[in-house]
């Protein structure tokens, strides 16, 4: 429950008093006035202990039909102080600009350069059936490419995760052409998804040494 800080309250079994300060703007009508899915998702991202539990806040109201990016926008107004401030507001630029660059920049510096993968070229371009398409990353001397999905759909999110994980261990075992990942892949477990990639870069010709990119990563050569 959430009070305005200037409030004072008795505690009571079974609730969890927030106090904030400035409450109303971050409220809408009812008795009693109830938080803003917006500043709600904030509040929760703030107080997340890793960068894939604060996406996973903002997932579940971007996904929301009224929920807009502009909404959102207006909402991060009201917490210049928030934790992770900059992939939030990147993230509700994807959202708006339909795009997926916090999700590519997470891959860059978490994934591929940290563990000494191969550079990868960005957007790639080819000719479809449906016209021109760009590959998000592709490692073209190794016959791979990576596809980053950052769509937000909460209910999904934890189910699409798993299924990535089972379809990079079958890539990594199989050597095949494509690997698509999502912020689970990138956010959660970097080390591990370099560990993967780096595997199926082996098996089509990579020779070069990966590196871990610290004590305890998992990403190693055979």
């Amino acid at each position: 429950m959430a009070i305005d800080r200037s409030r004072r309250v008795r505690p009571q079994d079974g609730l969890v008093i927030h106090r904030l300060a400035d409450l109303a703007p971050r409220t809408y009508g009812g008795t009693p006035p109830r938080l803003n899915v917006e500043d709600n998702a904030f509040l929760m991202a703030h107080e997340a202990r890793t960068e894939i539990d604060a996406i996973a806040a903002f997932a579940q109201v971007a996904s929301r039909s009224y929920v807009t990016a502009a909404s959102l926008r207006a909402a991060l107004e009201r917490y210049p102080s928030l934790r992770r401030r900059p992939l939030i507001a990147g993230m509700i630029d994807d959202l708006e600009a339909g795009t997926h660059s916090v999700l590519e920049h997470g891959y860059l510096t978490k994934v591929e350069r940290p563990h000494g993968l191969p550079v990868g070229m960005r957007q790639a371009p080819r000719t479809g059936p449906s016209g021109n398409q760009f590959r998000d990353v592709e490692y073209a001397a190794y016959g791979l490419v990576v596809e980053l999905d950052g769509a937000l759909g909460h209910e999904s999110w934890r189910d699409r995760a798993r299924d990535a994980d089972r379809d990079l261990d079958d890539l990594a075992r199989l050597g095949s052409v494509t690997a698509r990942l999502r912020w689970h892949q990138v956010f959660d477990t970097p080390c591990r998804t370099a560990d993967r990639v780096g595997r199926i870069l082996e098996r089509n010709g990579w020779t070069d040494e990966m590196s871990p990119c610290g004590v305890g990563c998992v990403a190693t050569r055979r």
